[in-house]
């Protein structure tokens, strides 16, 4: 029995378990729709998700912010959703007007392996599963599905149909010549690949992956006994590999708007093996971070109620926090009263809660070998958001939070030194954060009350010089004394998430369109940020251009900030 594909857009995997529930007669409606809608995609461009879920049911959902799916993502769940649909329907070959084509049918008659369809039900080749009278399923594809996928990948079926496997012989010839360009001219294995590649008529992976293999057998061993000779040991240093510092070099240079085209060059790798290198580092950057307890209700929450939630205006627009960076010009920001509205409080922070627990399951939801990057995208994007939310919460608890302090340390922040008024805030701010953590937005109370009790509960020393019983004479913060970023203690995750912070301050010196890629992703002008699919979508883009665009934009803020643009550098309004 083949193995059911998971289904890695979480859109489409909450369609299909909704589905579960649909009459036979609709699910069997469903199939049909959604292996005609393969044929219609472009891969290139994005799908709000209730459009998807209206091409497939026929019934359009109410989503005020609907997700964006790329075609990419689309094309490679869809065979996946067909099949569930199959499952659920007890799909029978009675079901399928005209006639249909078993697995390994049709890999014959496209002169492919069988694991090569396997691996093209990814790239949007639907398949259905047919059960039979005894208990059994097989894999079979109906003609429309077979010819949409024909017309689309037309040279790749060319290409596939030519593909033949390395023999042994030829195996042996590419082995000896690797460790004479090694041996001899130095090549280390990305340089002999390309040149074993071009001389064998072979890809450069299927080199690079023979020598790989080549090398992992003579170092375990499993070379002993087919060769006597000394061609049998390893041929590369694995020391030369790319490591885990590298890795992190290349994603904090993507990052900073660096094309990976240029590390291709730099790094002797594929532009595919750049980006799952970058992939991988981004989603175990995600994994290591610190997003805090999140309120069980949130993840009770359906799709429409989740979208009804993020839809409502004070969670899609707060404003951008201020960052102050000398500590005089941030204890005086504090102490400015900012009276909560308890309905925009209550929204708010559900809504930040949900975001939290959304990027969670989207983690979850990534596999670790070849990481999706438009999962990791929208849990980034999620956690930026959640990000803004916290700072527009906290600000209406800065001054409580101070008050709870200074009463806690028996000090006055107008009469405390530098360090120790500090350190101090910073012990606030980080009980301000349990505080926000530990509020329950479904239950009754107000965030004031859990704030305050979380604060109390800090342990902090009073100030030399401080307080009623200080004989010293008192002192004063000194202006300059640099102050702590308060978004990032009060939401610890979002500094791995942010561009450099300079980009935010020297917005003003960029073109316009690059001004607004940055805002919109980045949430600097205070409204939600925005995945690249959604800002791709927004401007007629394909998701590829749209990186690029960004990347261009975060180039140039870098620019002119070392150039002494902007408004002063890093410190000042930030969004999410």
């Amino acid at each position: 029995m083949p193995p059911l594909q998971r289904i890695l857009t979480l859109a489409l995997a909450e369609m299909v378990d909704e589905l579960r529930f649909a009459s036979r007669e609709a699910l069997l409606r469903d199939i049909d729709r959604a292996e005609a809608l393969a044929g219609e995609i472009d891969p290139g461009v994005g799908y709000p998700a209730d459009w998807v879920v209206f091409r497939v049911t026929g019934y359009r959902p109410e989503m005020t912010d609907p997700p964006v799916i790329t075609g990419d993502d689309l094309l490679g769940d869809l065979s996946a959703v067909v099949e569930r649909l199959c499952e659920t329907a007890r799909l029978t070959a009675a079901d399928i007007a005209g006639p249909v084509e078993p697995l390994d049918e049709l890999a014959a008659r496209w002169s492919v392996s069988v694991k090569t369809l396997s691996r093209w039900r990814r790239r949007g080749l639907i398949a259905r599963r047919v059960h039979d009278e005894r208990g059994g399923v097989r894999l079979v594809f109906t003609e429309e599905a077979t010819a949409a996928y024909e017309a689309r990948n037309a040279g790749g079926l060319e290409r596939a149909a030519g593909f033949s496997r390395i023999d042994e012989a030829t195996s042996a010839q590419i082995i000896r010549r690797a460790r004479r360009y090694h041996d001899l001219l130095g090549m280390n294995l990305t340089q002999c690949a390309e040149r074993l590649a071009a001389r064998f008529d072979r890809s450069r992976e299927a080199v690079r992956m023979l020598l790989v293999r080549h090398d992992t057998a003579a170092r375990t061993g499993r070379n002993k006994g087919k060769s006597g000779r000394a061609d049998a040991g390893p041929i590369f240093d694995p020391s030369r590999a790319l490591g885990e510092r590298t890795h992190r070099v290349i994603e904090r240079a993507w990052r900073r708007g660096i094309e990976p085209a240029l590390m291709t060059k730099r790094y002797r790798r594929s532009r595919a093996g750049i980006h799952r290198i970058i992939n991988e580092q981004r989603l175990a950057r995600l994994r290591g971070l610190e997003i805090g307890h999140v309120a069980p209700e949130a993840a009770a929450l359906d799709e429409d109620e989740i979208a009804a939630l993020l839809g409502e205006e004070v969670v899609r627009v707060v404003e951008p926090a201020v960052v102050p960076g000398d500590m005089t010009e941030l204890l005086e920001m504090m102490r400015e009263r900012v009276v909560p509205v308890g309905v925009e409080e209550r929204l708010q922070s559900k809504a930040e809660h949900v975001l939290r627990g959304r990027a969670l399951r989207l983690m979850a939801a990534v596999g670790s070998a070849f990481p999706e990057a438009g999962l990791i995208d929208r849990a980034e994007t999620d956690l930026r958001w959640a990000a803004g939310l916290r700072s527009a919460l906290s600000r209406t608890q800065l001054l409580l939070m101070l008050e709870t302090v200074a009463s806690s340390a028996g000090i006055d922040f107008a009469h405390v030194r530098s360090q120790d008024a500090r350190a101090l805030v910073e012990a606030g701010l980080g009980g301000l954060r349990g505080g926000l953590d530990g509020f329950d937005p479904w239950k009754a109370g107000r965030l004031a009350g859990t704030v305050g009790l979380a604060v109390a509960r800090v342990r902090v020393d009073a100030a030399p010089g401080g307080g009623a019983a200080g004989k010293r004479a008192r002192v004063r913060i000194l202006a300059g004394t640099p102050a702590p970023d308060w978004t990032l203690l009060v939401s610890p995750w979002v500094e791995r998430l942010r561009p450099d912070r300079r980009a935010a301050g020297v917005r003003g010196a960029l073109e316009p369109e690059l001004r607004e890629v940055l805002s919109a992703r980045f949430g600097f002008d205070g409204t939600r940020p925005q995945t690249l699919a959604e800002i791709a979508a927004a401007r007629g883009l394909t998701i590829m251009q749209a990186g690029r665009l960004e990347r261009r934009a975060i180039r140039g803020a870098l620019e002119a900030a070392r150039g002494g643009g902007g408004d002063g550098g890093g410190r000042g309004r930030i969004g999410a």
